[in-house]
């Protein structure tokens, strides 16, 4: 800030730039989405200018979706150019109206439920979306809904559970992760269901088909319960703070 309290330059640049990075790494953003960011991260209190003005410079660009009745946001070209130092990955981003459709947006709402609810309680140092996590790999390979990098060093699988999957599906979903796991590509894998009935019949699916792996690798919760900071892990309900501490003790015995 000048001393007249108005923004400097460099200051408007870091903003900008983290709007375009908020909607980067989830491909797009509703309008209520982007409130939230501005407001819960950016500690602005009036986040309509922010986003007008990053529209009215080029950097984002807008649609009205006629089944959800919102508007949606989405990087403009000059928006990825500005990323362009920042993302190594920005050559890579797209968006098209596919990726807000019926099967995709319940999903989409959840991960960036998800998003607010752990930047409050954990020390994030990245969070790399699914379509990033999924540059560069096969097109059938199983790959986490996102990755968070925690400034500890602890690399988690995200998984958004939106949709009923079989017993049979989540064998295969364990026995991939055993896999990721066993060669350090993850330390743990967060499981966040869209309510509690959800969530149950998870842990009770895990519990029987990899019961040493779903006690040690396996962190679930949901919306409700991350808003009080909690999870169930190893057995029980417990503050993910300390679930995160017994998985780094876990990994301290093993090295």
């Amino acid at each position: 800030m000048t001393l007249k309290g108005r923004l400097t330059k460099q200051e408007q640049e870091r903003r900008f730039k983290a709007l375009c990075g908020f909607i980067f790494i989830f491909r797009y953003a509703t309008r209520k989405q982007l409130d939230m960011f501005v407001q819960a991260i950016l500690n602005i209190r009036y986040p309509q200018w922010l986003i007008d003005y990053a529209q009215k410079r080029g950097l984002i660009k807008h649609y009205s979706d006629p089944i959800f009745k919102v508007k949606i946001y989405y990087l403009a070209h000059k928006g990825k150019e500005l990323l362009y130092h920042n993302e190594p990955l920005i050559e890579f981003y797209r968006f098209e109206k596919d990726y807000a459709g019926l099967n995709t947006f319940e999903h989409h709402n959840l991960l960036v439920e998800s998003f607010f609810l752990l930047q409050k309680q954990l020390a994030i140092k990245e969070w790399v979306s699914e379509w990033a996590v999924r540059v560069g790999k096969k097109k059938g390979d199983k790959l986490p809904d996102g990755l968070l990098k925690l400034t500890d060093g602890l690399k988690i699988a995200l998984e958004a559970e939106t949709s009923y999957k079989t017993f049979s599906v989540w064998r295969w979903i364990a026995k991939r992760y055993a896999y990721d796991i066993k060669w350090n590509l993850y330390h743990a894998i967060l499981i966040i269901a869209t309510h509690k009935h959800s969530l149950d019949g998870i842990i009770l699916k895990l519990s029987q088909i990899n019961p040493d792996l779903c006690n040690k690798a396996f962190i679930l919760t949901h919306p409700a319960m991350l808003k009080t900071g909690e999870c169930f892990y190893q057995n029980k309900v417990r503050s993910l703070q300390e679930a995160l501490g017994l998985l780094s003790q876990e990994l301290k015995k093993e090295r």
